[in-house]
């Protein structure tokens, strides 16, 4: 019995060492047990948090792949944006317009000064003006009602409002009743002028004036050009100025004057700012020109309209000081106040049309 408990005791402990080897593992049986059903139950509470997380996995991986994808879209959108706004801009800054050419041209009249501009509206530049009375080619008319006009050599539009088929009439201003009596009995011939008389009229003809000599900026340049073959000497250059007038034109001047020589001179668009400098230097040189036997004239800066250089205001300031204290040995003409009488064409707010130079210069000539 003994024997045979022995026996099944050794059978045991063979069996007990032999599962031992088998199933020999680092990690403990329950704790392996333990961690599977975690696992499972883990699984089971965070399945949706792990579809979420696949689906940033999947997206981070597109990103990956294309990086620039979002930001191009974007940048795309952002450009075509900003091209739709700039096209907008720019199809809103001017309105558009049609014109109705005319079969014939017609002449019309200002009823007051006006300016004249690009395109049929107050959205687009000036370029000059024409003054009460002046005449002007019409060649059509815009669906806004403006006129489009022979301006110089190009096309430009003037306000249906201040154009008519007729010359207006000049009225001559009011005199005070007490004033004109008092005219009458100190002179007693004294007459009331006609409009025709108060109104100047274009030189048409030029006078042939021996000995002239031009001083000026590019006004006096392109002046030359449009009035063509004349016997004038011309000392002008674009763009100058006092420095200019006083380091190298003076010079020239004193190697072409001589007796009859009458010097004309036309500076201070271009630096209006220099006033004294200029009626210290010409009163200077006046008295020695003229006592080399010249005459000497000053003509006023000319009127001006909208550019980036000089204002009108700040030309008839000028005009008024030079006038003022220029010497008596300086003969001053007023073109300015001429070119406003009979009208004048600008093209850039500067300069004049072929027209304007023309009639300039032959009032020039005749105020000499």
């Amino acid at each position: 019995m003994k024997k045979t408990t022995y026996i099944i005791a050794l059978i045991t402990a063979i069996l007990l060492i032999g599962c031992g080897n088998t199933d020999s593992s680092d990690t403990p049986a329950d704790t392996v047990l333990s961690d599977e059903v975690n696992d499972a139950a883990l699984m089971d509470e965070t399945q949706p948090a792990n579809d979420e997380s696949v689906s940033t996995e999947s997206e981070s991986a597109k990103a990956t792949e294309n990086p620039d994808k979002k930001e191009t879209e974007s940048d795309s959108s952002d450009v075509n944006a900003k091209t739709e706004t700039d096209t907008d801009a720019n199809e809103t800054s001017l309105p558009e317009y049609t014109v109705t050419t005319f079969e014939e041209t017609k002449t019309m009249y200002a009823t007051d000064s006006v300016n004249v501009r690009k395109g049929p509206s107050t959205d687009y530049d000036i370029i000059g003006g024409l003054k009460s009375g002046q005449e002007i080619t019409v060649t059509g008319q815009a669906d806004t009602l403006w006129y489009e006009v022979r301006y110089g050599e190009d096309k430009a539009f003037i306000s249906n409002q201040y154009l008519q088929d007729e010359k207006p009439i000049v009225e001559l201003a009011a005199v005070p009743e007490a004033d004109a009596n008092a005219d009458a009995q100190q002179n007693p011939e004294a007459q009331t002028p006609s409009p025709e008389a108060e109104t100047p009229q274009p030189v048409t003809e030029v006078k042939n004036v021996a000995g002239v000599i031009f001083v000026g900026d590019s006004r006096f340049v392109q002046m030359q050009n449009s009035v063509g073959e004349n016997s004038c000497t011309w000392i002008a250059e674009s763009s100058k100025g006092y420095n200019w007038f006083n380091e190298k034109a003076i010079a020239r001047i004193d190697n072409n004057v001589g007796s009859g020589s009458k010097i004309l001179i036309n500076l201070g668009v271009n630096d209006v700012g220099n006033l004294q400098k200029y009626i210290s230097l010409v009163n200077s040189k006046a008295n020695e020109w003229v006592g080399k036997g010249a005459t000497v004239y000053y003509s006023s800066v000319n009127p001006v309209w909208e550019n980036p250089y000089v204002t009108e205001e700040q030309v008839e300031y000028f005009n008024s000081q030079m006038q003022a204290n220029l010497n008596e040995n300086v003969h001053w003409i007023d073109s300015h106040s001429y070119l406003n009488s009979v009208g004048y064409r600008l093209v850039d707010g500067l300069h004049y049309s072929t027209e304007t130079y023309q009639t300039l210069y032959a009032y020039y000539m005749s105020c000499m």
